[in-house]
């Protein structure tokens, strides 16, 4: 196996603000593009209240295996596979993903066991054998795992798939459960890509949100995957958090760049305890005010260009060598559930409670329930929640969306139809007249407005904006 991506976040509201050149202009105008036509934000788990997203709606247990067995046509098409893996030692006040904290091993293993029977299910279908282009576990904790879990994770998914050098495999991770020897046993098992979850690395901020990020054991995890071998270090770094200012913000981004990570995810906050109760612990009177916000990140931009990182698509900072970096400005880049991508191949497989499946057909959504995910393959049924067919038109419609969402800009071919047919004044229309593109005769382009407003907007928190099934 080889190296990885990354991963995504969340926003304020529906009315929040464009960028620093239009902060009295509202978002809210803009709602008009919530339509699975749209690619960005992040790739958490809703509750089983919020399916899919807009334009979602019911899909049948013989429609996802249907469609599995589309991608068995196509052979030698290598697929991306992310698995979702729920556990943690403790939650922070911030977080919003599917998890479950639990300190019993048995409870991972009979996880681990349900994942198995949802491999060898969906390969059924899929067919065995299929080249993975990416591998990546997500969470909750991924190395909260076990040395004997994670060895048998791997286990499984080798003995489905074919995984080697040109696989970019990467995990999640928490930099106070990643020892020496648990790094090493991950690169021996093929991962080249780390991704740390810090948030913020101001004291007070991290008390507000209950963390605990300790600088010298982050950089000593970071020179630890590094000596073992890891070739990429990725970070997070979220604003709109309790306590953050633009001072604050600025002394974590000196520090952040002092540990010299590959990538920066950056991502926006926003509080909601009517789905995630433990957030009421979070003080509303702490968090920054939406002019602050806007005022937050641009001082994120400015400090990590200022330092030699470069602003690639809309909310990931990248050293100028990386891969992603060279195909943002050859304009390839691309984007899937795991994160920004130089891969061609665009479906992806997601393994897991809540996980998301991407394919050429379809996108679905799995049980986000532990037990209800776990008692369909118990019953050996696949374990579909909800999902949206993309037919030929819709699926070349996001393509082309994600594509601007990326690189900034789109030929005239890739827009035509969009252009042409009603739905444009609902989405690339609507952007043109909110002063977020620019459209002639070169095609669509990303305004330097539209950059900062498309980051919190296509990463909104809001149901409605979530690209989950909008990819």
């Amino acid at each position: 196996m080889s190296a990885m991506n990354d991963k995504s976040h969340n926003a304020d509201s529906s009315r929040e603000q464009a960028g620093p050149e239009s902060a009295s202009q509202p978002v809210e105008q803009s709602s008009r593009i919530a339509s699975p036509l749209i690619a960005g934000g992040r790739r958490e788990a809703l509750g089983d209240e919020h399916p899919l997203g807009a334009g979602s709606n019911s899909i049948s247990i013989d429609e996802y295996a249907n469609a599995l067995e589309v991608e068995r046509s196509s052979d030698g098409e290598s697929i991306s596979l992310y698995v979702h893996l729920p556990f943690c030692p403790s939650r922070c006040l911030t977080c919003d993903h599917q998890t479950s904290v639990s300190h019993d091993v048995r409870q991972i293993d009979r996880y681990l066991d349900a994942i198995e029977r949802e491999i060898a299910l969906v390969t059924e279908h899929m067919g065995r054998g299929k080249h993975l282009q990416q591998l990546h576990l997500g969470g909750g904790t991924p190395n909260y795992l076990t040395d004997l879990q994670l060895v048998r994770i791997l286990d499984i998914i080798e003995s489905h798939f074919k995984v080697d050098e040109h696989t970019e495999a990467s995990l999640e991770a928490n930099a106070h459960r990643a020892s020496l020897s648990q790094l090493s046993l991950l690169h021996g098992l093929g991962f080249r890509s780390l991704s740390l979850e810090l948030r913020d690395l101001d004291a007070g901020v991290q008390e507000a949100i209950g963390r605990r990020q300790s600088l010298p054991v982050v950089r000593d995890v970071i020179e630890s995957a590094r000596s073992v071998g890891f070739t990429r270090v990725s970070t997070d770094l979220v604003y709109g958090l309790p306590r953050q200012t633009t001072d604050s913000i600025s002394a974590t981004i000196d520090k952040l760049v002092g540990l010299e990570p590959d990538r920066i995810s950056c991502f926006t906050f926003s509080r909601r305890p009517d789905r995630f109760q433990h957030q009421c612990a979070i003080e509303t009177r702490l968090l920054p005010s939406l002019g602050d916000k806007l005022a937050i990140f641009s001082r994120i931009v400015d400090g990590l260009e200022g330092s030699g990182y470069e602003w690639v698509g809309l909310d990931c900072f990248a050293r100028p060598e990386d891969s992603i970096t060279q195909a943002h400005k050859a304009g390839t880049l691309r984007r899937n559930l795991i994160g920004y991508t130089d891969k061609t191949g665009r479906s992806l497989l997601g393994l897991g409670s809540s996980a998301t499946t991407d394919l050429s057909t379809i996108c679905v959504r799995n049980q986000s329930s532990i037990e209800r995910w776990r008692g369909a393959l118990e019953k050996g049924e696949l374990p579909v929640r909800s999902g949206l067919r993309l037919n030929p038109e819709l699926r070349e419609r996001r393509h082309a969306l994600s594509d601007l969402m990326c690189n900034l800009h789109g030929s005239p071919a890739q827009f035509a139809e969009s252009l042409d047919g009603d739905s444009s004044q609902s989405t690339l229309r609507g952007l043109e007249e909110d002063g977020y593109v620019e459209i002639s005769g070169n095609g669509v382009a990303i305004t330097e407005t539209g950059r900062y407003a498309l980051h919190q907007l296509w990463g909104d928190a809001s149901p409605s904006y979530r690209w989950n099934s909008l990819i």
